[in-house]
């Protein structure tokens, strides 16, 4: 069996070594020391004038994910492969997915044949077994290990969250795909990707050379995209083999229940009556993109566990209290995320608490400060994961958004505790509390008071309940 890595202190005798450059180290100041442990081969992304070296330029991240494959006897050939892609709502459509995998197939009274596992945002999970990971989307060798790994516990298929750094960075190469889906696109990350252009191109490579590396492995994968969007038609523009959903022409009869919504929809040409105890309009086109992948999979009740769904930590997720007050904890910490959030909660009385994380695109301070104020009848700016940058200041960029719209409906309370505190003691019986930004997150990011940062714990939920106890 063949070893690959990219990590110098990891080579032993007969490994493969990949010199790339991260955001810490640089793997080519590494290569003799490679040599010296034994590395057989050594890929580099750069010409580092060594004749011992094979220089691959971009085309490394993609070899090492070939290999990395290889090196776990390539267990996504085996598996069945669904991607997630978009701005918003990546993980609440693969928690969707993976239910209607293992769910689907129940209610028929017999046991499913599907075993699904999910990786993405909230770490990963295989019928109750949980892994933690450091980024939505990891590298090619802990994800080849990790297929690996589940396929030997048994699972059949696997969903994972596609973020656009992953596929810049050709994180998920190597993997064979049998189904993806893209939801949508706002202006994020804007810190990594220099424009939306190229922003769009890193999350439609999915959908044009992934597909075609699939293909030539022999699966026939299928794609999916938001076709309501500009940039989801965009999409199937490059591929007429993509297929589009449309969460304004595949729906109808969207309404609001006291347990989700309800609705009724279509997917491959038929209309079927859903229920979901998901909070928010918003919520059809994560429904509807996951519908679709586990049709295209051959799931036979797709549809109708929809009832079932345990709901995703984080997201809307419900705070039960006594007061009477609808306290809602979500993840939103984009503009276009908040946004919808609190357009599908019109019509009672909202306080949104929320912040914006430091060492991150700064311009989406503003832009949520002006949102946040427009579609709440009060809103109270807070820390959210400040990092290296100081509490203070950021709060100051928010409330530049709001100051230059004029509204004063408002309260800057640095302490993310008193700011939650602060909202039910203004709520009442009747009313909405959204407290956006962190969702599942168990900790704050605050700054060590040197040059990094630690986590302390701290969640929102469990705070909220303190609260409204």
């Amino acid at each position: 069996m063949i070893h690959v890595t990219a990590n110098s202190k990891e080579v032993r005798p007969g490994s493969i070594f990949f010199a790339l450059k991260g955001a810490k180290f640089d793997g080519h100041q590494f290569i003799n020391e490679a040599f010296l442990a034994g590395a057989t081969t050594v890929y580099s992304e750069n010409d580092v004038g060594d004749s011992r070296v094979v220089v691959l330029g971009k085309q490394t991240r993609k070899k090492l994910g070939e290999l990395a494959s290889e090196m776990f006897s390539n267990p996504t050939h085996q598996l069945k492969m669904m991607g997630v892609t978009g701005t918003s709502g990546k993980t609440t459509t693969s928690y969707l997915i993976q239910h209607i995998m293992n769910e689907g197939g129940k209610l028929d009274g017999k046991s499913s044949s599907f075993r699904c596992a999910r990786l993405g945002t909230n770490g990963g999970e295989f019928e109750g077994k949980t892994w933690e990971t450091i980024n939505t989307t990891p590298d090619a060798i802990t994800l080849q290990k990790w297929f690996r790994e589940v396929l030997d516990l048994g699972a059949t298929h696997v969903v994972i969250e596609a973020s656009s750094h992953a596929l810049d960075q050709d994180r998920v190469w190597g993997i064979a795909w049998d189904s993806v889906v893209f939801l949508n696109l706002s202006s994020e990350h804007m810190d990594y990707h220099p424009t939306m252009d190229a922003y769009f191109s890193a999350k439609a490579r999915l959908f044009t050379d992934h597909l075609e590396y699939s293909r030539s492995l022999g699966k026939k994968p299928i794609g999916f995209s938001n076709q309501d969007i500009h940039y989801g038609e965009k999409l199937i523009s490059l591929d007429s083999r993509l297929q589009g959903y449309s969460p304004i022409n595949d729906v109808r009869g969207l309404i609001n229940t006291p347990t989700g919504i309800a609705a009724e929809v279509k997917v491959n040409y038929e209309w079927y009556q859903i229920e979901c105890p998901l909070f928010g309009n918003f919520q059809i086109e994560n429904i509807l993109a996951a519908l679709s992948v586990g049709a295209s999979l051959g799931v036979q009740n797709f549809w109708a566990s929809l009832k079932n769904f345990p709901g995703v930590p984080g997201r809307m997720e419900f705070i039960t209290n006594t007061k009477g007050i609808f306290a809602f904890v979500d993840y939103a910490h984009k503009p276009e995320a908040l946004e919808k959030v609190l357009l599908s909660i019109q019509g009672k009385r909202i306080i949104t608490v929320f912040g914006c994380g430091g060492d991150r695109d700064k311009t989406k301070r503003p832009v949520m400060g002006e949102i946040a104020t427009r579609l709440s009848e009060y809103a109270i700016l807070t820390s959210d994961n400040p990092r290296t940058e100081n509490p203070k200041s950021i709060l100051v960029e928010v409330e530049a958004g709001i100051v230059s719209s004029g509204r004063k409906n408002y309260e800057v309370i640095e302490d993310r505790e008193k700011a939650i505190f602060r909202a039910v003691e203004l709520s009442a019986a009747g009313d909405i509390i959204l407290i956006a930004g962190k969702g599942h997150e168990d900790y704050q990011i605050i700054s060590d008071g040197k040059s990094g940062t630690i986590k302390i714990h701290f969640d929102d939920r469990e705070i909220s309940r303190l609260a409204l106890s």
